[in-house]
């Protein structure tokens, strides 16, 4: 399911589209019994729409925090995170799935009206991102190849949900997934997921139409867009030059200059 912002709502000023989001995500959940708690309830969640406030990082101070609270929290992992960082031409450059999620993980910790953006938010505004590439997610295959152990680690917390293999592939979002110092990724109350059959398509297979988790959701020969698919036990996802989503790479570490941590302003209940 998704939604789609109505005629009213223009003109509105933002604290009133929230709450007109809000009485609409409510009135669905209220009549559908929508849960916004992932594969347990065998529905998709409903993801609340962007508010349309995408953003790097583009204040100095605000990397520097950023750059303290990753070399605090993974003291051990550096090369992984704040080396592969550097704030040039008053921008942020570098991004990863696992700076992404440490830059979620620290906007959270201090209450930030920002989070990082979702593979939803990137697609309400592709252009923002031309020529960049932003880590949104994580796609979870299988459990015998590229990041096993990451992966058996990530499904054993999904079979206390009563998540089997027969659910794969699946996906999930970067931003409320929370990173313990050995690399792991842990759920938490804030993450949401989905199987999502787009990940076992062909590599290169082209898309138009998007569902609510801002995945391909059908096939489209005639598109300029496409998927790029693999194998791979865990694989990171992200979205690369405004267009294509790439879902099949198994360098979770891997940042270069062309990389940008996009944050989205979060709708608040």
């Amino acid at each position: 399911m998704t939604f789609k912002i109505p005629k009213t709502f223009a003109g509105k000023t933002e604290e009133e589209m929230e709450k007109s989001y809000y009485k609409i995500i409510n009135e669905v959940e209220k009549s559908e019994g929508i849960k916004t708690s992932g594969l347990e309830n065998k529905v998709e969640p409903v993801i609340l729409p962007s508010s349309g406030n995408l953003r790097f990082v583009i204040d100095e101070n605000e990397y520097k925090e950023i750059v303290k609270y990753l070399d605090k929290t993974f003291s051990k992992h550096k090369n992984n995170f704040s080396k592969n960082l550097k704030f040039e031409d008053n921008a942020m450059k570098g991004s990863s799935t696992y700076i992404a999620t440490g830059v979620d993980m620290y906007l959270k910790s201090i209450n930030s009206e920002y989070r990082l953006a979702t593979q939803l938010d990137l697609e309400q505004n592709l252009n923002f991102t031309t020529g960049t590439y932003n880590d949104s997610g994580l796609a979870l295959r299988n459990l015998t190849e590229a990041n096993e152990a990451q992966a058996v680690y990530l499904f054993n917390q999904l079979k206390q949900k009563g998540i089997s293999e027969k659910d794969f592939p699946i996906w999930f979002n970067l931003r409320g997934l929370n990173l313990d110092n050995n690399l792991n990724f842990n759920l938490t109350d804030e993450t949401f997921y989905s199987t999502a059959e787009c990940l076992n398509w062909e590599n290169g297979t082209h898309f138009s139409k998007i569902n609510n988790f801002g995945l391909p959701k059908e096939e489209d020969k005639f598109s300029t867009r496409q998927i790029w698919t693999s194998n791979n036990a865990l694989s990171r996802g992200y979205l690369y030059g405004g267009s294509y989503l790439v879902s099949g790479s198994s360098n979770l570490s891997g940042s270069n200059g062309d990389g940008r941590v996009v944050l989205a302003k979060a709708l608040r209940a």
